[in-house]
């Protein structure tokens, strides 16, 4: 059946390729197919040494077992002196075993996200800190458990809104670098459920909610949640919820159009499925314009990615039943970005030190208020502007880089870019791939003070 070269009354895996017929613990099914090869109670893919039926914990990751691991949480305490031995996410997974397993044995990836988002909302109930919840979360993604811990986190963010219905308490107290911002998602998109559901308007507030996160790298994951957000408000209208990112800068509407298609793409294959139709008919050619039509194709990429354990070869397959050629090439490459995405940040997540922060900086041009976006790992601070001369200056504390979105009537016709009184080196200007705003990049070789100067 499985083409092994075994015959089916001698394979012991039917369905698993397996000439080795590899099976450690003597019983019926091979390792290829059997969930616990050690039968120690504990299924393999929790299990961090399948052949050791005396050993399966290993959530500090140094190669030993609690068993024989004389600093469990790697604290240079020993265990017999340390009062808390083992790491938070061991103790929560010894407590909760039996829910996590039955999580695990169901092999529909759907209903397994399914079962783990409903699993940690009830681990925040019962947790005094969250931010238990979530390291748990990080954890089982480097086990292996789940797939990614980024829509977990969302689950985690909207149970921790509902516990402390506080945007500023709740995200403040988290770093957004966690599972790529998702907790953040799920508090802002729980705010704005409530919002909804109390039947109040939320105006130009919205606005303004992630403004105590400016100048962090939070802040820039607080916009994204923002998008979530408004598919929340607006759970029938995409359209309204469309609009408000766009009455918002160039950047900011850039993050929230992405958290809208995410939360919107999500919203309705859980709906309607990965079928043809749904993925064919999902993205409006007529009724988007071409960035949010681009972006509503990339998220589909993405919701695939988290329906299919970010399993390339089988999203690729979904990719494949969008009926446009243009839109099904933007699913791919969605879907790669967050495979992509993924896997770094498995392995090299990024630390607030060296991730970038969005830095709007707000002016004021003939009574009109306009906001100059800019993006670097570095703080920006002192910024100036002179609307008379339309005179830019701000210093930055890093050699890093610089991207800038400048409004058209904010910046003159000709500048001069100086880094330190001296003109800047291999500057990238562009004034036509976003209509009303000029993009500027470059890398300073040593921080110091950025001046634009009208010719």
């Amino acid at each position: 059946m499985d083409a092994d070269g075994i015959s089916d009354k001698d394979d012991n895996c039917l369905n698993f390729p397996n000439p080795t017929q590899d099976n450690f613990d003597g019983d019926q099914l091979g390792n290829d197919c059997d969930i616990d090869d050690d039968n120690d109670s504990v299924l393999d893919t929790l299990d961090s040494f399948d052949d050791n039926p005396s050993e399966w914990a290993d959530f500090d990751f140094d190669g030993l077992g609690t068993n024989l691991d004389p600093d469990d949480d790697n604290d240079s305490i020993l265990d017999v002196e340390d009062e808390t031995p083992i790491l938070v996410s061991e103790q929560i997974t010894k407590e909760n075993l039996n829910d996590i397993q039955r999580c695990i044995e169901l092999e529909d990836d759907p209903k397994q996200l399914l079962c783990f988002g409903q699993f940690f909302e009830g681990l925040v109930k019962k947790l005094e800190n969250n931010a238990d919840a979530l390291e748990t979360s990080i954890t089982f993604a480097k086990i292996g458990v789940i797939d990614d811990c980024h829509f977990i986190s969302h689950q985690i963010g909207h149970a921790s809104f509902e516990e402390n219905p506080s945007i500023a308490s709740n995200l403040l107290s988290a770093d957004g670098t966690q599972c790529r911002g998702g907790f953040f998602h799920g508090v802002m998109a729980s705010y704005f459920h409530n919002v909804k559901g109390n039947g109040e308007d939320i105006s130009d507030s919205y606005k303004i909610l992630c403004n105590d996160l400016i100048g962090t790298s939070n802040y820039q994951d607080c916009i994204h949640g923002l998008g979530h957000g408004l598919v929340h408000y607006y759970p029938d209208d995409l359209e309204a919820a469309i609009e408000k990112c766009h009455d918002m800068s160039l950047y900011q509407n850039i993050l929230c159009i992405k958290g809208i298609m995410m939360q919107y793409t999500d919203n309705q294959i859980t709906r309607f499925g990965l079928t043809e139709n749904n993925l064919s008919d999902l993205c409006s050619k007529s009724e988007l314009d071409n960035l949010d039509y681009q972006q509503c194709n990339m998220s589909i990429g993405s919701t695939i990615a988290f329906n299919t354990n970010h399993d390339l070869e089988r999203g690729l397959k979904y990719c494949e039943l969008i009926n446009d050629k243009d839109a099904e090439s933007l699913c791919v490459e969605g879907l790669r970005l967050e495979i992509q995405d993924s896997i770094k940040y498995i392995n090299s997540p990024l630390t607030n030190e060296i991730r970038e922060k969005y830095q709007p900086q707000w002016v004021k041009i003939g009574g009109k208020e306009l906001i100059i976006d800019i993006r670097s790992p570095a703080i920006i601070s002192k910024f100036i502007y002179l609307p008379e001369t339309k005179f830019i200056q701000f210093s930055f504390d890093k050699p890093s880089y610089i991207i800038m979105y400048i409004p058209n009537s904010v910046l003159a016709k000709e500048s001069i870019l100086a880094v330190n009184g001296k003109l800047a080196k291999d500057v990238v200007i562009d004034n036509k791939l976003f209509n009303g705003y000029t993009s500027i990049q470059f890398v300073p070789q040593e921080s110091g003070l950025v001046q634009f100067t009208p010719r």
